[in-house]
């Protein structure tokens, strides 16, 4: 809880933060003029955008979970992924949206182990999928970007060295299941030594009996690779529209004739860059990224500022409050999922 609690005060902190460089970046008279001449439209855009995101993203659970026959519902895809979303968010490094949705998918009746198979290899699909999707935009917009940013070939060998290290290190739990075994073995024998854990054998016996579930669920994925197809598909269509909420902003503020090609782009390379920033959200390194991609789009530092303020609350603060809605609603069991966990 008091982790959390830290969490909680780095989000509102940064929040303060970004509306602080609002007015750091130009005056408030002019920042005011800017926001009342934003049109609403392409700012509904950017939400509908990232509506669509969800969307997508409840889509290619309900996929996943249902070709490897777990029973789920769309309505309890659309919350599981919603309740992620939240803990992505709060969470450094998003490292507490999938535990949450494995504890919310065994409320609905799918195992533990079972539950994390499906995550796992949903996440596979998205880190897959993002980092071909980015590989495919630097080819197209490479030459542009290295003339326009300082160093720009740095940031994306080290984005695209991450990003690939974490697909081999996700990969590899699949397909190296002793290691894996051995891996939690020593954390249940760590965290019994410092007294989280009261009985390391039952605990072990849990650890084995959730693992031989996963590794039951795996062998059967590795053995029809055709389900995956339709769930890479809705990933591509996924990243698409959150790459298009800030095309849609720079519509919104009058960006004129903005590169739809070269605005996706530079959110592909945001995200990349901000996914390993060990705060929630990549706080810093979120607005870092944006403010050094997109700064060559606007002629005014102040411009800059509202278009990231306006990015933040669309992909972050708005998943946090419509995600925490989400985490009150009653699980198909009519259990609630507590934030005090």
């Amino acid at each position: 809880m008091k982790k959390q609690t830290w969490n909680w005060i780095i989000i509102l902190l940064f929040a303060g933060a970004l509306i602080g460089s609002l007015f750091m970046a130009d005056k408030p008279q002019n920042i005011w003029k800017a926001l009342v001449a934003a049109k609403p439209a392409f700012l509904w855009g950017a939400v509908l955008c990232m509506v669509g995101y969800w969307l997508f993203e409840s889509i290619a659970l309900y996929l996943m979970a249902n070709r490897m026959n777990q029973k789920l519902s769309f309505a309890e895809s659309v919350k599981t992924s919603m309740v992620g979303q939240l803990f992505n968010c709060i969470t450094p490094f998003a490292s507490g949206g999938q535990p949450i949705q494995a504890y919310r998918l065994k409320q609905c009746g799918i195992p533990v182990g079972k539950a994390s198979c499906i995550l796992l290899a949903k996440f596979i699909v998205y880190q897959v999928i993002l980092t071909v999707y980015s590989l495919v935009l630097i080819l197209l917009r490479f030459s542009f970007f290295v003339s326009e940013v300082s160093r720009f070939e740095y940031l994306v060998l080290l984005g695209f060295g991450v990003n690939c290290l974490v697909v081999l290190m996700l990969i590899g739990i699949g397909f190296f299941p002793r290691t894996s075994r051995k891996a939690l073995y020593g954390l249940t024998r760590l965290l019994s030594k410092i007294h989280l854990v009261k009985n390391e054998a039952e605990m072990r016996a849990k650890v084995d009996k959730e693992m031989d579930e996963f590794y039951e669920t795996f062998r059967e994925l590795k053995t029809n690779l055709k389900m995956l197809l339709a769930p890479c598909l809705i990933t591509v269509l996924q990243l698409t529209v959150f790459f298009t909420v800030p095309y849609c902003i720079c519509l919104a503020l009058g960006v004129a004739n903005p590169q739809y090609l070269t605005i996706i782009s530079a959110a592909a390379f945001v995200l990349m860059i901000s996914s390993f920033i060990p705060l929630p959200g990549g706080s810093g390194g979120a607005e870092g990224g944006f403010y050094l991609l997109f700064s060559m789009f606007f002629p005014t530092a102040g411009l800059v500022a509202i278009t990231i303020v306006l990015w933040r609350v669309m992909t972050f603060y708005l998943p946090i409050v419509v995600g925490f809605v989400f985490s009150k609603l009653k699980v198909s069991k009519g259990k609630r999922i507590s934030l005090a966990k």
